[in-house]
């Protein structure tokens, strides 16, 4: 038998399954780690028949108490600002800012991702049923809403990533239409 071989051999299973055995709490408190940084972002919002595909692009940074801020290049340069339950737009025509609670199914999709990056588990949980999957250090995990008016708009946020990092965030809505948002290291 040739041992060096079947030494690698072991050791690529054994170095697989050891990175493999990540669970969603393990992901979960991976990402809310590693979350306060700054990222690029590419947002494509998909096609419907009265609008074409639409691209986003810019920068999103997301701070350690659940802040969220999108630095907007392209098509045109604009901010979002989200601190505490308010959303904040800054463009050229000045601020506009509206609180979240009036806004269920917006509130819905931003809690997600700040209770996604914040840990906040049991938050997640009582919003949202979980289905999760692993491949090595890959993992997939989608929040289906539990709350029927959420549901009537949202049918599932998917979100895919690595390790700690989140690479992709799919928001798809009941009528078929989605917002991808795919990040990448500045």
């Amino acid at each position: 038998m040739y041992w060096p071989g079947f030494v690698f051999f072991l050791m690529a299973m054994f170095s697989n399954s050891a990175c493999s055995n990540f669970d969603a709490s393990n992901v979960l408190d991976m990402i809310a780690k590693n979350s306060n940084k700054s990222l690029n972002f590419v947002e494509i919002h998909s096609e419907t028949f009265f609008t074409k595909e639409i691209e986003v692009t810019g920068v999103v940074l997301f701070g350690k108490s659940g802040t969220m801020s999108k630095y907007i290049a392209t098509p045109s340069k604009s901010e979002m600002h989200i601190v505490n339950n308010t959303l904040s737009l800054v463009n050229s025509e000045g601020v506009k800012s509206m609180s979240l609670d009036n806004y269920p199914v917006l509130a819905s999709s931003v809690n997600a991702i700040r209770w996604l990056l914040l840990g906040e588990k049991n938050k997640i949980l009582e919003n949202y049923s979980i289905n999760y999957s692993n491949k090595g250090n890959d993992w997939v995990i989608n929040l289906i809403p539990v709350d029927k008016e959420i549901l009537l708009k949202i049918s599932t946020i998917s979100i895919t990533g690595s390790l700690g990092n989140i690479a992709i965030i799919m928001l798809i809505k009941t009528n078929g239409t989605s917002i991808t948002t795919t990040f990448s290291k500045l």
